[in-house]
């Protein structure tokens, strides 16, 4: 397939989430076109005709203090303020050169996706131990991508499950997938490597200049958390 390769849409504030998710599927689904080929290969293996079930994200509990013995849940808009508040922490950090660590949760990440209306119910994040994993069902009429509508793929959903283990000493430039399933297929865990519709910028280079905007120099996965840093140099 031969179309020239947008990139993905700048971040805005806010947008962290919306952002990490976009650049998941953009990068999934120009590899994906490249490896398999041709349109009936994209259409009918690699994508699906009904979203994949997504779980809901929930928030922890909150005892209320003006009803005694009540509890309420928090909604994922308030979860995720304190989540934002650190990707500005961090950012902050980079900008003055200052070395600092800030530590997500599945469930802070969750909330942080749950409450942009433009990823809620797209994605889903599990934690187990030191390894991470997201979940994905994206119905591509919410991307513009180019060859999306000259092949009538707008009615099609990219349904795919990414696992990461990020081990201590772990940056864009050499974090590896230890899993990726398109669709129920298994597809090659060198997806961050490979060249978009084969012949433009990898999916590595995106991540880089996607950690560039927040200041994160390194990251790991450890004891149930994602942890990024800033190097402070």
């Amino acid at each position: 397939m031969n179309a020239r390769v947008e990139t993905p849409p700048k971040r805005g504030k806010g947008c962290f989430a919306k952002g990490c998710l976009i650049l998941i599927a953009f990068g999934i689904l120009f590899v994906v076109a490249g490896v398999g080929g041709t349109y009936w290969s994209l259409r009918h293996i690699y994508l699906s005709d009904k979203p994949a079930p997504i779980p809901e994200a929930s928030a922890p509990s909150e005892t209320s203090a003006a009803t005694p013995g009540e509890t309420s849940a928090a909604t994922p808009s308030e979860t995720s303020a304190p989540v934002r508040e650190r990707l500005d922490t961090i950012k902050s950090a980079a900008r003055t050169h200052e070395r600092t660590g800030v530590e997500f949760t599945a469930g802070e990440i969750n909330a942080l996706i749950a409450a942009n209306r433009k990823s809620h119910g797209l994605a889903f994040v599990r934690i187990d131990g030191n390894v991470g994993q997201v979940q994905v069902s994206i119905p591509l009429e919410r991307l513009k991508v180019p060859f999306r509508d000259a092949f009538g793929l707008g009615d099609r959903y990219l349904n795919a499950t990414v696992t990461v283990a990020a081990p201590p000493g772990t940056n864009a430039n050499n974090v590896q997938l230890s899993e990726v399933t398109v669709n129920g297929h298994s597809f090659p865990t060198d997806l961050l490597d490979r060249r978009l519709l084969g012949a433009g910028q990898s999916l590595r280079s995106y991540v880089i200049k996607y950690a560039n905007q927040y200041g994160v120099t390194g990251g790991e996965i450890s004891d149930g958390k994602v942890i990024l840093h800033t190097s402070g140099y």
